[in-house]
């Protein structure tokens, strides 16, 4: 009975840890969604490009055709650039709901330059109706997004963050090695209880 309980324990184990390397894996891949705002710019903290990841892809679109701008530059670059333009600025992520945690910065309302003709940008895209860039890591600095139509509209309503390449933990070797560790420890009581039953008999 101990042999059959610890092997049957031993085969749940490679069961669940096969499960867990194939159909359960974790994923590498983190998205969230910012909800409604009325802003004209969309930005984001120091360090928020990096939430879910060290790969972001960032995927932007509006109503119609309208311009769409989506940019990363330095902050330092960003602050000079946005000085105190209201933004729905990016704080955090929610991956249990998948969105984008963001509080209102600044409180200047008035015209600013479109973000297409000012040269701060490392990386950006502009596009009618839609946009994307993707992000990696940086080595080093001080990073900011900026999201916006040509900086008089409300930026774009659809805004997605896609994070890939995190470092995810994953306990599938650690039950599949549990799990043949305790089915050979079965198998090793079981022979030795023939093995003395016989020469008992």
């Amino acid at each position: 009975m101990i042999a059959a309980l610890v092997a049957l324990g031993g085969v749940a184990l490679l069961v669940v840890g096969t499960m867990k390397a194939t159909v359960w894996a974790p994923s590498d891949t983190v998205t969230a969604t910012l909800g409604a705002h009325s802003q004209k710019f969309v930005t984001s903290e120091i360090g928020s490009l990096a939430l879910g990841g060290p790969r972001l892809e960032i995927t932007v679109s509006g109503a119609g055709s309208n311009p769409v701008f989506v940019g990363i530059g330095r902050a330092g670059d960003v602050d000079a650039y946005l000085a105190d333009a209201e933004s729905d600025r990016i704080i955090g992520l929610d991956q249990d709901t998948s969105t984008l945690i963001s509080r209102v910065e600044g409180s200047d309302t008035g015209e600013t330059p479109d973000p297409a003709a000012v040269d701060v940008w490392s990386v950006s895209s502009l596009g009618q109706g839609k946009a994307s860039v993707t992000w990696p890591d940086p080595a080093s600095g001080q990073w900011r997004l900026v999201i916006a139509t040509d900086g008089t509209e409300v930026a774009p309503q659809n805004v997605t963050l896609t994070w890939t390449g995190a470092q995810i933990s994953n306990p599938a070797p650690t039950y599949i090695a549990t799990g043949v560790a305790l089915l050979v420890v079965g198998v090793v009581i079981s022979v030795m209880v023939r093995v003395r039953d016989r020469r008992k008999a």
